[in-house]
């Protein structure tokens, strides 16, 4: 198969990475934008980008199984791509809020947990921190789905932040407490001689 073609996984996952930084920016733009149309634009961006770039976490996997284009670097960038989608939108909804304190505790939680892993995945590569548990990958479905979720409530119709904020804020610390449990593997393998 040509090479270049198998370079479309990795092009897939570092895709997902820079749209995690672009699609927060521009939910950040949408909240700030002075008309209300220049805001929906924005918004439905946004949303888009996060749901297409979702979607490359299962195509990017599936086309280097099937190209037989699976490599360590692939291993290595998907979930590192995967943090940086769901902690750009995260980070995101942190500005938009204000800094809300409720908000950003569960971030960080979620922020330092996977830069502790992905640190790990760097300093003990040979101890099998790179294999990606059942757990992260429950873990990370639900980060795009929480992450997903205002979006759709929002379209949905309950416009009106009031009416749903403080459970989704609820579901971010959900996810905070299911980010950490999902560490421990990952610590275990990293320390443990």
């Amino acid at each position: 198969m040509n090479s270049l073609l198998r370079q479309i996984p990795n092009a897939l996952t570092v895709g997902r990475a820079l749209a995690g930084v672009i699609g927060g920016w521009l939910l950040v733009q949408s909240s700030q934008a002075g008309l209300e149309s220049d805001a929906i634009r924005l918004g439905v961006l946004a949303g888009l980008i996060l749901v297409i770039a979702a979607l490359t976490d299962w195509l990017d996997g599936w086309l280097a199984r099937t190209m037989n284009a699976e490599s360590a670097l692939g291993a290595l960038l998907d979930p590192i791509a995967d943090k940086f989608l769901v902690g750009g939108y995260l980070v995101a909804y942190c500005v938009i809020s204000g800094f809300d304190a409720y908000l950003v505790l569960p971030v960080l939680v979620i922020l330092g947990r996977d830069i502790a892993i992905t640190t790990l995945r760097f300093i003990h590569p040979s101890k099998g921190v790179l294999t990606v548990t059942a757990t992260a990958k429950l873990k990370t479905a639900l980060q795009m789905v929480i992450t997903a979720a205002p979006f759709v409530i929002i379209l949905i119709g309950f416009r009106d932040p009031a009416l749903w904020y403080h459970y989704w804020i609820g579901a971010v610390w959900f996810l905070a407490v299911l980010t950490v449990w999902s560490a421990l593997p990952y610590l275990k393998t990293s320390f443990v001689r």
